[in-house]
């Protein structure tokens, strides 16, 4: 998530409208609010019989399949249809009495790898059909595409007119590229269309009740599978938490914050730790303010480093190593490689600022191939370089279903201050707060129930202290509104997503929620387990994908298995 929030302190909603002191406006002048709700089945969609095929190796044990489900829930007799991608893990003795879906959150991402993850949770496993799915828009489900819409590739902190009005106009660009390549499908690609696909997924598997693993933008998309459906709701948990029971836009504007706390307090306070084997600086304000310097050199003279082997040219400016940074703050597991790539990139820039290019090419050609190899592969999973034709269905999800789900202000002068605002003191990533189509956006007539918890069996909610993209004061906020909710905290610690490997005692707790539905009679806390140290090596599974202590690396690794069996 790389977004913004400014709609709950200006009361925006979807139906708001303004209204002029003295012009004689009255509410009967308002347009009727309708309430989105859950709609019956077509006969149709129940009907589908389901068929199953083995995807991935045979020890993942993951059977995929497709289904279809109208384009519009409310519109079900229209002829549009659009599929969805499942994937499922029985457990391997007897036969399943719950059923657990999975999402890894984004919104946007695909989630076939969510039924593996979950089944390799051991208690978990024993009993429980594990389910997951690619939600519209994303995965081998029916795609939304933005191919081709202009990048943010300007400075977001510099604040000149001409370099506004470019932010401006790639973000107004943004919604007229979505919508002319995705097939009329753009503005229902929303949760109140996702969770009615999640229920019929329930319906044709054929359990009365679901459980439920939401992972960040997961946990709204549970927060309204309970709203649509509390009827049908099992055991929920709810890990690393958007405010579910506010606008999108809140979620957003408490990311700046979160993600300097997490790179000053955590990273540069680790990297300052050991000094002596990293280099960056003996302080964390000295981490820090060595960063700054690095960012300053590269905007003045980016670095360019070739890697002929791999058909490669990779360059360094302002924005590659904020995309770097900040792309490292989700798992503590990729703090160890971030260090040792700024403590080269600053290398690189002096090299090339003293002795020009072949002075810096001498430096990439000296690396081992073992080092070079890692350099090109954390360019690729980084934002360098465009993604294939299609390929941007994550992202394009992602900016659909935020921008059309709820109100946000709208107009360039709201998305320029609300980045001055957030930027000077969380400059990460706050000055990139207006780089966002929705501030621009032609939301659908929407209006989603809001999430109460009322009436609901208990949800765990679970949040890590130091957590970048969900700041905890979201988790905090969410469960002081939503009834019967209990919070698990992990403190000093802050990685993205914790069921699954992070935290042996928060594991523990889970797990006991989840098999017996036993739940801690108040909110309850787990100390976090310490950032490794510089020379531990970061775990490699049996795919081999890095960071397999990090639950949401491992469903990514597990879903690019399992992409693709059903075409």
């Amino acid at each position: 998530m790389k977004l913004v929030s400014l709609a709950v302190g200006l009361g925006l909603s979807a139906a708001a409208v303004l209204v002029v002191p003295g012009s004689g406006a009255t509410a009967s002048m308002q347009p009727e609010v309708v309430v989105d709700k859950a709609r019956p089945v077509a006969n149709k969609y129940l009907d589908q019989k389901l068929t199953w095929r083995q995807c991935g190796d045979e020890e993942l044990r993951t059977y995929c399949a497709k289904l279809i489900a109208p384009r519009d829930w409310a519109n079900q007799y229209a002829g549009h249809d659009i599929q969805l991608a499942i994937s499922k893990v029985a457990p391997e003795h007897g036969k399943p009495s719950r059923v657990v879906f999975g999402n890894p959150g984004g919104p946007g991402g695909a989630g076939l790898g969510m039924a593996p993850h979950l089944a390799s949770q051991k208690p978990l496993a024993k009993d429980h059909l594990a389910v997951g799915f690619d939600p519209r828009g994303t995965g081998d489900s029916t795609n939304v595409t933005c191919q081709g819409t202009p990048g943010y590739t300007m400075d977001a902190r510099d604040r000149a007119p001409w370099n506004l009005d470019l932010i401006a106009q790639a973000s107004k660009l943004a919604q007229p590229y979505c919508d002319g390549q995705s097939r009329g499908l753009l503005p229902y690609i929303t949760t109140g269309q996702t969770v009615q696909d999640m229920d019929l997924i329930r319906q044709l598997l054929g359990f009365d009740k679901i459980d439920f693993v939401g992972y960040s933008g997961g946990t709204w998309l549970g927060a309204y599978y309970q709203t649509y459906f509390p009827q049908h709701v099992g055991r929920f948990v709810l890990d690393s938490n958007t405010d579910f029971t506010s606008p999108w836009l809140s979620t957003f504007t408490a990311q700046p914050a979160a993600f300097q706390r997490r790179f000053q307090q955590d990273f540069a306070t680790w990297a300052a730790k050991y000094d002596a084997k990293l280099h960056l600086g003996t302080t964390s304000h000295q981490v820090v303010r060595n960063y700054e310097r690095l960012r300053a050199a590269l905007k003045k003279q980016p670095a360019v480093e070739e890697f002929l082997e791999a058909g490669v040219r990779i360059t360094y400016d302002q924005n590659t190593l904020d995309d770097l940074v900040s792309g490292d703050m989700y798992t503590k597991l990729d703090f160890y490689s971030l260090a040792v790539d700024l403590a080269f990139l600053r290398d690189l820039s002096a090299a090339q600022t003293k002795g020009g290019p072949r002075a810096a090419q001498r430096l990439v050609d000296g690396l081992s191939p073992a080092r070079r190899h890692e350099l090109v592969r954390r360019a690729h999973r980084s934002t360098v370089g465009l993604p294939a034709l299609g390929d941007d269905y994550e992202d394009a999800t992602f900016t659909a279903i935020t921008c059309n789900d709820t109100a946000w202000p709208q107009g360039r002068e709201a998305a320029d201050e609300l980045a001055d605002d957030l930027g000077p003191r969380n400059p990460l990533i706050g000055w990139s707060m207006n780089e966002n189509p929705c501030f621009y956006w032609n939301r659908p007539r929407l209006t989603l129930p809001q999430p109460t918890g009322a009436g609901l069996p208990t949800t765990l909610m679970v949040q890590s202290q130091n957590d970048p993209a969900t700041n905890y004061t979201l988790a905090a906020a969410a469960h002081h509104r939503y009834a019967g909710s209990r919070l698990l905290t992990v403190t000093g610690e802050g990685d993205h997503g914790v069921y699954g490997g992070v935290n042996k005692c928060a594991d523990r707790i889970i797990n006991a929620f989840l098999t017996t539905g036993r739940t801690p009679a108040t909110d309850v806390s787990c100390r976090g387990e310490g950032i490794p140290a510089p020379s531990t090596p970061e775990p490699i599974d049996a795919e081999g994908n890095e960071g397999a202590g990090s639950p949401l690396r491992r469903v990514a690794g597990f879903t690019a298995v399992l992409s693709g069996y059903l075409h």
